[in-house]
């Protein structure tokens, strides 16, 4: 295998008030204008594929991308992120199930899937998106938590919640494909986002 894999964190959304689930959550304006910038300031070759996980800011995001290279996305469910509970609990009670996964990466929260299981189900999903690669450029639109458990494997490093929060919107980490897959670049935010339109959102 030979190629390289942009894996990339979804941009701003607006957060939901009263629920801790936002599956359903869109991109901000800002949002947009992230991923906008992170298109314009492309860190590597043109992409020939992008990928992205099921969830509507990763597909808004990936869609925004595809606008930018004249490319059609395709979703990956192994991409969705990982979720401590999906019923929509108080933000409290979410935060508290989530510190618990953090401490015991074997505790299995009611999403019933562990941040052990996430960590090998992203792992695999990252080594299937590289097979389809084929010594090209391919864009990965993910979530924090899922993208954090992926590219600290990829460090030899436990994932912890600090790095997880380090991941900005709209961020990119560069992965190398060959033999094995290679982190050569960390996280960080490319281009500079242009001041979101004032005309209300569609």
């Amino acid at each position: 295998m030979t190629g390289t894999l942009l894996l990339i964190r979804h941009g701003e959304i607006v957060r939901p008030a009263y629920t801790s689930n936002f599956d359903r959550a869109a991109l901000s304006d800002w949002g947009e204008a992230q991923i906008r910038a992170l298109a314009q300031a492309w860190p590597v070759d043109r992409p020939t594929a992008i990928f992205a996980s099921p969830l509507r800011r990763s597909i808004e995001s990936a869609l925004l991308l595809a606008e930018a290279f004249g490319l059609s996305i395709a979703k990956r469910p192994c991409l969705k992120e990982w979720s401590a509970d999906e019923s929509g609990v108080p933000q409290s009670e979410y935060k508290e199930l989530e510190r618990r996964a953090w401490a015991d990466f074997d505790f299995v929260p009611p999403s019933k899937e562990s941040l052990a299981q996430a960590t090998l189900r992203s792992r695999r999903c990252i080594e299937g998106i590289a097979e389809e690669a084929d010594g090209s450029t391919v864009a990965v639109v993910g979530h924090g938590t899922l993208l954090c458990l992926m590219t600290a494997a990829l460090k030899g490093e436990r994932p912890t919640e600090a790095y997880k929060d380090s991941i900005q919107f709209a961020s990119a980490a560069t992965v190398a494909v060959g033999s094995d897959l290679r982190l050569i670049r960390d996280f960080q935010s490319y281009g500079t986002p242009s001041p979101p339109s004032r005309n209300p959102r569609r």
